[in-house]
């Protein structure tokens, strides 16, 4: 791999309950919410949505309200499942806002969760007037050509990888921009409930009340949400010349597996090790690791348990959840947080951290010094994420400017 660097110079997230109002009182208009969106749909595809399937969750009332597009005539964008008009939405904010050289080669990286293939059915019941349109947006990497405005030079690719698509898409963009293929990329993207389907979508945990936050007692899962997150990458110094402010640089990424469906904490200390090794941390390095928050008491205590191993080797690590009221955002969940503090640093505020107030019984009392207060004054991240399938990434970032 060249030896290049690769900064975050801006990023956009985006969740129901955002700087809105509480969780809680969205999901408890949930059939409203639900209802504000058939109607919707309805409208766009001129057809009566009846036979849907739902379930517990948080949602936007209108999508098409939410996250505006641009360059797409509105004859087509009506054919763009919910998901692909939030993403689209979110890359064009970022190439809006931001320098990217007329010369450059741009890579569109996009992860998806998985569950776009089953909505593209949809299209083929419209009525035969609309379906040269439709056809247009049939191909789910056809939607981000929009966002290209013509750039010649430019790649589009899509990764699907569940829960942990947006780290994957994150990680070939890294390792693209690492190898010298592209000085730019957008990657990430959005989870939606992209149209109805005949049948109810699995929940996450179980139990009748899933509100409790991650590593606390009684824990057992969030709620599906959607939302998502976009980032622009770019080589140190293409960012140098085009007079970005850098928000972080990307130390490494590394990948690996959780061991099985349930977190196995020796794992995830072998794929951090690794990644901490790979970016050349030092043992008596500060580091903040940011734990991925479940939601159920197994698989969060061995969270704990892998922080505390991790200690016996890096003395000044801590630990910590930024992801704090963000319920389970699928593919981009585990990148929430990173954003929050991102976006804090650009406004120049500090992120205040999140403590745990009952601690499970397997967990036990958090120890003065495992736990991090103040998110501020570290500028190591290490974030570790995963998925049902046993696939994991570690995310490490060094947060400033890295003039």
């Amino acid at each position: 791999m060249v030896n290049r660097r690769v900064v975050i110079v801006d990023c956009v997230h985006d969740y129901p309950n955002k700087g809105e109002q509480d969780a809680k009182a969205i999901f408890n208009a949930k059939d409203r919410i639900w209802q504000s969106r058939m109607d919707e749909l309805s409208s766009l595809y001129d057809q009566s949505i009846e036979y849907a399937g739902s379930f517990d969750g948080l949602f936007y009332d209108s999508v098409t309200e939410k996250f505006p597009v641009e360059h797409v005539p509105a004859e087509k964008s009506r054919f763009l499942l919910s998901s692909e008009r939030m993403t689209l939405s979110l890359f064009q904010s970022l190439m809006k806002r931001n320098t990217i050289g007329a010369k450059s080669e741009i890579l569109l990286s996009t992860g998806t969760p998985q569950t776009d293939s089953l909505s593209k059915s949809a299209l083929f019941s419209v009525k035969p007037s609309d379906m040269e349109h439709a056809i247009t947006l049939l191909d789910p990497l056809s939607y981000n050509k929009y966002a290209l405005m013509n750039r010649p030079g430019a790649a589009i690719e899509m990764i699907s990888e569940a829960s942990t698509s947006g780290v994957a898409s994150l990680y070939s963009a890294y390792r693209k921009i690492k190898n010298g293929d592209y000085d730019v990329a957008i990657s990430g993207g959005a989870s939606a409930i992209t149209f109805p389907v005949p049948f109810d979508l699995s929940q996450f945990g179980s139990g009748p009340d899933r509100w409790i936050e991650p590593f606390e007692e009684g824990a057992s899962g969030h709620y599906f949400s959607e939302g998502g997150a976009a980032f622009l990458l770019k080589e140190r110094q293409q960012a140098l010349d085009d007079g970005d402010v850098i928000l972080a640089e990307v130390m490494d990424i590394t990948s690996g597996t959780m061991g099985n469906a349930v977190v196995n904490r020796n794992s995830l200390k072998k794929l951090i090790t690794k990644s901490l090794q790979q970016a050349g941390v030092s043992d008596e390095a500060d580091i903040f690791l940011e734990l991925y928050g479940r939601g159920n008491e197994i698989d969060d205590t061995a969270e704990i348990s892998c922080l505390r191993n991790l200690l016996k080797k890096y003395v000044n690590l801590q630990g910590g959840f930024l992801k704090k009221d963000i319920q389970y955002v699928v593919g981009y969940y585990g990148l929430m947080g990173l954003c929050g503090l991102l976006e804090a640093k650009q406004e120049q505020r500090p992120m205040m951290g999140s403590e745990i107030q009952q601690p499970n019984k397997f967990i036990g009392t958090i120890e003065n010094g495992q736990w991090a207060k103040q998110y501020h004054e570290h500028q190591l991240l290490s974030i570790v994420m995963y998925n049902m399938y046993g696939n994991s990434y570690n995310l490490l970032v060094k947060v400033g400017d890295a003039r």
